[in-house]
């Protein structure tokens, strides 16, 4: 769609204030977004210029303010995703705070002795004194670590939200029937204490806002709403546990695996050749023809309460009797091209494989040909078409 075309909108109030709590930096928050455009196959990333426009308030595409939108609310669910998966290290200290924030907004936060200048120099990995540099790893670990507690309350109010709205999507495994016949039913909590926990889970993801977390000051993100009608609500919820009880919380998925045969087992397949590409690139032509070996084998999936199987190609063979170890490139086999199929439809208007726009090609070039072999004046032109006729009938016949 043209841009004159598309619909504009702006960044509402407050949000890009919110956005800079947590990520500090404008051009942070514009490579998260451009994910979203990188992985689309319908649009591009935005240049820098864009995102400024609209982190500051400005008339922008509308899909600009989607993804800041999007962005906001999973920092405010989900802020554990965007910070580093380890805490402080002992070594290597200054490239961990990088990931997160430049030397000026580290000095004011933590608030440490060393002047401006010596901790500029310490953080582009300079030397510092061994006290200012314990000084510096000690208000770090004591930051992060209220940060920690920030972040679980955040993400324990969005994990309670996502069991609510799990309720009419059936069985699963994230969802309280799961939950709470786990705590009931097989771990054994008195249902007194069970319906308590359920009423507190609930007033905590529902009965509270949730804001993002300023990583200038860490501080529980979760605040409660008037508590003048908590005692109703408490009695609603309270009601909602006992029918999910007394329903024997049907929409349950066990927490506690059952029996089932964990032996793997081998199927022996082939792999085709150009006529199976599925894209407009020939992927796959070290694996045309070979033969290859499938284990399977089942295991419990904790995570979604089930049992799943995997599937690993672990040997290959050129004849189907002499066998050996699949290397890296086998074992994730063939490879569909998905995203080039949908990229040639977008690029070109053509997600053909080079096979089929052969074929394709043979095919119109032979409707033409016998048209001229049919119609043509002289002889010399009848035996030339002829020519040509045969040898692309040949082709097309080596193809299929």
């Amino acid at each position: 769609m043209a841009n004159k075309d598309r619909e504009t909108s702006k960044l509402g109030q407050g949000y890009a204030k919110q956005l800079l709590a947590f990520n500090v930096q404008k051009q942070k928050i514009a490579n998260l977004c451009n994910v979203e455009f990188e992985d689309d196959l319908f649009d591009d990333a935005k240049n820098d210029s864009s995102w400024n426009r609209a982190i500051n308030g400005k008339e922008v595409w509308e899909g600009l303010i989607d993804a800041l939108d999007n962005l906001l609310n999973d920092q405010i669910n989900h802020p554990r995703k965007y910070l580093p998966a380890d805490g402080p290290p002992d070594e290597g200290l200054q490239d961990w705070m990088k990931q997160i924030a430049p030397a000026p907004w580290w000095r004011d936060v933590l608030q440490v002795s060393a002047s401006q200048s010596a901790f500029n120099a310490w953080f582009s990995n300079r030397p510092m004194g061994k006290a200012k540099v314990a000084e510096v790893k000690a208000a770090v670990d004591a930051w992060w670590a209220r940060l920690m507690v920030a972040v679980d309350r955040a993400e324990q109010a969005s994990r309670i939200r996502e069991m609510a709205q799990a309720k009419g999507w059936g069985k699963t495994a994230h969802s309280f029937d799961s939950h709470f016949f786990t705590k009931v039913v097989e771990q054994g909590l008195a249902v007194d204490d069970a319906r308590a926990l359920y009423v507190e889970m609930n007033m905590l993801a529902f009965r509270h806002t949730a804001d993002i977390i300023d990583l200038s000051d860490p501080q529980d993100p979760l605040t409660p709403m008037d508590g003048r009608h908590d005692a109703m609500y408490r009695d609603d919820f309270a009601k909602e546990f006992d029918a999910m009880h007394k329903a024997g919380y049907p929409n349950a998925l066990p927490g506690v695996p059952p029996d089932f045969d964990q032996d793997p087992s081998y199927e022996v397949k082939r792999w085709g050749g150009e006529e199976n590409e599925e894209c407009p690139k020939n992927l796959n032509e070290s694996l045309y023809g070979l033969w290859y070996r499938v284990r399977r084998q089942r295991f419990w999936n904790a995570e979604m309460r089930k049992v799943d199987m995997t599937h690993e190609i672990v040997e290959v063979s050129d004849d189907g009797v002499t066998w050996r170890a699949a290397n890296e490139r086998e074992k994730r086999g063939w490879d569909a091209g998905t995203e080039l199929f949908f990229r040639g439809i977008v690029e070109d208007g053509d997600g053909r494989s080079q096979y089929e726009r052969e074929v394709d090609d043979l095919r119109a070039k032979i409707k033409r040909l016998r048209f001229a072999t049919q119609n043509a004046f002289k002889p010399e032109e009848r035996a030339s078409a002829q020519a040509e006729l045969t040898d692309a009938e040949k082709r097309l016949s080596a193809l299929r």
